[in-house]
C-alpha cells in the first residue's frame, strides 16, 4: 500500500473515531462502521493502531475490531462529556494517525506573523511590505539589489522605485522581478503561487521558462508544472485579506479550510475523503473564523466537534 492510500486509511479510521463518539451516531453509523471494517484488512490494521493509541486514555470506549460482537460493543457509549476523551487525544490522533505536524517554515526568518495576524514591514528604501497572517520572509538589501524571499503564506510588495537597484521577490519555483510598483504574491496549497498585479508591471519566471509580463490588474499563477496564462484579475478579491475578508468565490472546501487555518488557533480537520471537493462561495469576517466553521458545517450539512478549541473536526451526517 503507498504511503497516500495508507494517509486516507488512517484518515478514515480517525473519521470513524469521531463518528462514533459524536452523540449524535446512529444505528446506521454503527451498522455502516462494520461494513466499512470488514471490507479490507488495511482497515481492521488501521482500527488497531487506532485503538493502541486510544488505549491508554480509554480503552473501554472504542469498539475491538472484528467479530460478530464489534456492533454491539459500539453500541454501548461511554456517558462522559464528549469533550473530555476527544481534548486527551486530539492531539495524539490527529499528530499519531494523520502524520500532522505543526510546519517548522518560517521560524528563522527574519519577518513573520503568527495566527490571524497582520504586520507591515517598511524597508530601509521606503518599500513597505504587508504580511498576511501566518506569513514569513527573508530580507537581503544589497548595493545592486534587492531581494526578498517569501517562505510561507500571503504579502502584499509596494515597491519604491529604483532603477539602479532592481526589485526580486522569491517564491516557490519563481521570481517576480520588478523595478518600483505594488502587487500581492501568495503561496498556496501544494506550494502553489499566485501573483496579481495592482500597479504598474512585474515579470514573472519559473525556473526553465521564460519571465512573462503582469501588468496592472492582471494575475499570473505557477506551480511544479510551470506558469499558467497571464489573466485578468479581482483586485478587491486579491486585497480582501487586508481589510479582514475571506472572500471565496466557487473554491473547494479543502482550500476553503486550509485558508481558515491561518486565522483559527488549532487544527481544522476535514474527515471524509471526498469532502474536501465541495465547492464554497462566501464572505467570511477573518477575525471569526469559529462562525465561518459554523456556517460551512451548516450549510453543507456536516456535523462539527471541537475539542478544547485546538481541534475541529467536520464530518458527513
Amino acid at each position: 500500500m503507498g504511503q497516500v492510500q495508507a494517509a486516507e486509511v488512517d484518515e478514515a479510521a480517525v473519521a470513524w473515531f469521531v463518528r462514533l463518539r459524536d452523540e449524535e451516531a446512529s444505528q446506521a453509523d454503527r451498522a455502516a462502521f462494520v461494513v466499512w471494517l470488514r471490507a479490507d484488512p488495511a482497515h481492521e490494521r488501521a482500527w488497531r493502531e487506532l485503538e493502541a493509541v486510544w488505549g491508554a486514555l480509554d480503552r473501554s470506549a472504542i469498539p475491538k475490531a472484528g467479530g460478530p460482537a464489534a456492533s454491539s460493543r459500539i453500541a454501548r457509549r461511554t456517558s462522559r462529556p464528549l469533550w473530555r476523551p476527544l481534548a486527551a487525544a486530539a492531539v495524539i490522533l490527529v499528530l499519531t494517525m494523520a502524520g500532522l505536524q505543526i510546519p517548522s517554515s518560517g521560524l528563522l526568518a527574519d519577518h513573520r506573523t503568527g495566527i490571524g495576524e497582520r504586520r507591515i514591514v517598511v524597508l530601509a528604501d521606503g518599500s513597505s511590505i504587508e504580511l498576511g497572517p501566518t506569513s514569513a520572509i527573508d530580507i537581503d538589501l544589497g548595493k545592486t539589489r534587492r531581494a526578498v524571499r517569501l517562505v510561507m503564506g500571503e504579502a502584499f510588495f509596494n515597491i519604491a522605485r529604483d532603477a539602479a537597484r532592481p526589485f526580486v521577490v522569491s517564491a516557490g519555483r519563481g521570481e517576480i522581478a520588478v523595478l518600483g510598483t505594488a502587487f500581492d504574491v501568495k503561496i498556496g496549497r501544494d506550494e502553489a503561487v499566485s501573483v496579481v498585479v495592482s500597479e504598474s508591471k512585474v515579470a514573472v519566471s519559473v525556473a526553465g521558462s521564460a519571465a512573462v509580463g503582469v501588468a496592472a490588474g492582471q494575475e499570473v499563477s505557477y506551480d511544479g508544472n510551470g506558469l499558467s496564462a497571464v489573466r485578468a484579475a479581482d483586485l478587491d478579491l486579491a486585497q480582501a485579506w487586508r481589510h479582514d475578508q475571506l472572500v471565496f468565490h466557487d473554491t473547494p472546501l479543502d482550500t476553503v479550510l486550509s485558508e481558515l487555518g491561518r486565522y483559527h488557533r488549532g487544527r481544522i480537520q476535514l474527515l471524509g475523503g471526498e469532502l474536501g471537493r465541495r465547492r464554497i462561495t462566501a464572505v467570511f469576517d477573518a477575525k471569526r473564523p469559529d462562525a465561518a466553521l459554523d456556517t460551512i458545517a451548516r450549510n453543507l450539512d456536516l456535523r462539527l466537534l471541537r475539542a478544547t478549541g485546538y481541534f475541529v473536526a467536520l464530518i458527513a451526517r
